[in-house]
């Protein structure tokens, strides 16, 4: 008969290789950042950004599927078009850069060794001037949310949407990562 602990040697074992993959490439990141930072900024965090792309989910593929079947009758205007993927993908890098500007460590959130990741929804609605910043996924810290939803909407303010974009809907998530050296 085998013990608990024999039985999940293997998980415990993936999961040790698992961290310390992990702890590399972090790492590594680190290490790369402080070659890329300007040596004038010495804030002490690190951004993380993603690209973020929705996969579609069995159901909406069964939607799209009936919604091809069945005649419909217009109600409203359509939706306009989808935005093209690589002009969102090359707006929201321009957008990332100008929040960049903003990007600062509340002093009471360092004063708290207040750390975390907060993920910020940016929405554009056609017929819309402005964006929609939003809080996604909570870093645990108000200071550390409201800082990030501030950065972004003032770059939300300053930068202009592409010609490519106007009229169009889309949205796109950037985590940001606040993070203490130590």
């Amino acid at each position: 008969m085998t013990t608990y602990a024999e039985q999940h040697r293997p998980l415990a074992c993936a999961t040790v290789v698992s961290l310390a993959l992990h702890a590399l490439a972090l790492t590594l990141v680190a290490a790369a950042w402080k070659e890329l930072r300007p040596q004038a900024y010495s804030s002490p965090i690190a951004v993380v950004v993603r690209m973020v792309e929705p996969e579609p989910t069995p159901a909406k593929v069964a939607k799209h599927k009936a919604a091809k079947r069945a005649p419909k009758i217009p109600l409203a205007p359509p939706p306009p078009p989808p935005a093209d993927a690589a002009s969102v993908a090359q707006f929201r890098q321009q957008f990332i850069g100008s929040a960049a500007r903003y990007l600062d460590y509340p002093r009471e959130a360092l004063a708290n060794e207040a750390e975390g990741k907060v993920v910020v929804s940016v929405s554009f609605a056609a017929g819309r001037a402005a964006a929609e910043v939003s809080v996604k996924m909570s870093s645990g810290h108000y200071l550390l949310d409201a800082q990030a939803l501030d950065m972004f909407r003032r770059a939300a303010a300053e930068l202009a949407l592409p010609g490519a974009l106007r009229g169009q809907e889309f949205a796109f998530e950037v985590p940001v990562v606040y993070a203490l050296k130590r």
